[in-house]
């Protein structure tokens, strides 16, 4: 059976190189330069693709959709900048796309979230002229969150492309965990922090309707959909639920459960499953957000879903057939 990877991430080599070049003359945050000390090196695979063809050999029929790693564009510099750079990376991993097949089924585009005109521009450019799957949002944008009337067009052309939206959790130590600290303490703005950041947009993405005004949007959520399994029951009740019972058509789990969802939980065959027993195994993909996870996190993800009991049908949804789906790769 065919693996599809559907949470890959990658800093191809052209784009990374003009991407440090801007750092380094321009007054790059703190936030970036965790970037660059924290990502940038955190794995060769991430950046060489030698390394990269090391890492996937062990497992066979393996595949990846190339998703493009952080930092988020409109956090690197003004909409100029943050243009020009998503269009370096949708170009090389074009490339990237088209001399490795076999390797990679395709690539979520990238975009100057910064600006709505030019993120129009990279959708139509990345996915009607390069091919992309779809497109990577991260779940704020410089701290606006995505229901914000800016970003509807994003979405509503998307759905007209009948592509993708990759959400990825966007969060540093500066939101402190405590009133009375200036900065996350213990790495919880990543462990913690990342996780509720997704549960977080995705709930603004149903309460506001905006899930029932494009009823044909993909969304596929990584690490799992964060915290909307576990705490399915407290999302479709209380503040949440009373204050959009009255304007929402249908109950809010019916929204969330139209989300898709990867496996990327590092390890943890409880959570997986509880992810597969809410989304159900045809909203869920294989995903294992490597290079940046641990160093097993293919191996220990293909157990996770080993460990569901799966029926072959739904086993094989996860590891491919959703992804030739929502895809169209046949």
């Amino acid at each position: 059976m065919r693996k599809i990877d559907a949470f890959a991430h990658i800093l191809p080599e052209r784009y990374l190189a003009r991407l440090e070049k801007h750092l380094e003359t321009s007054m790059a945050s703190e936030r970036l330069r965790y970037y660059r000390e924290g990502v940038f090196r955190f794995n060769d695979a991430l950046t060489d693709l030698d390394a990269r063809w090391r890492a996937m050999e062990p497992f066979g029929e393996y595949a990846q959709v190339l998703v493009l790693a952080v930092p988020p564009l409109e956090e690197v510099g003004p909409p100029p900048v943050a243009a020009d750079l998503a269009r370096q990376a949708n170009d090389e991993m074009a490339e990237l796309v088209a001399g490795h097949p076999d390797r990679f089924v395709g690539f979520a585009g990238a975009l100057p979230l910064n600006d709505t005109d030019a993120s129009l521009r990279e959708i139509d450019h990345a996915v009607r002229e390069l091919g992309a799957l779809g497109v990577q949002m991260f779940t704020n944008m410089n701290g606006v969150p995505l229901d914000d009337p800016r970003f509807e067009p994003v979405f509503s052309r998307v759905e007209e492309l009948d592509r993708m939206v990759w959400l990825h959790p966007t969060r540093g130590a500066a939101f402190a965990d405590y009133a009375t600290e200036r900065e996350s303490d213990y790495g919880l703005w990543w462990s913690i922090g990342w996780p509720y950041e997704t549960s977080a947009a995705l709930a603004r993405l149903v309460y506001s309707g905006l899930m029932e005004r494009h009823p044909r949007l993909k969304v596929i959520a990584h690490h799992g959909g964060g915290m909307v399994p576990h705490l399915s029951g407290r999302l479709g009740m209380g503040p949440g639920y009373r204050q959009v019972k009255g304007t929402l058509p249908r109950p809010p789990l019916d929204y969330f459960k139209r989300f898709y969802a990867d496996t990327a939980l590092f390890g943890a065959p409880h959570a997986v499953r509880c992810v597969v027993h809410f989304f159900g195994a045809e909203h869920v993909l294989f995903g294992t957000d490597m290079p940046l996870g641990p160093a097993h996190a293919v191996a220990a993800t293909i157990a996770d879903i080993e460990a569901c009991g799966l029926a072959e049908g739904g086993r094989s949804a996860i590891f491919e057939g959703n992804a030739e789906r929502l895809y169209r790769l046949k």
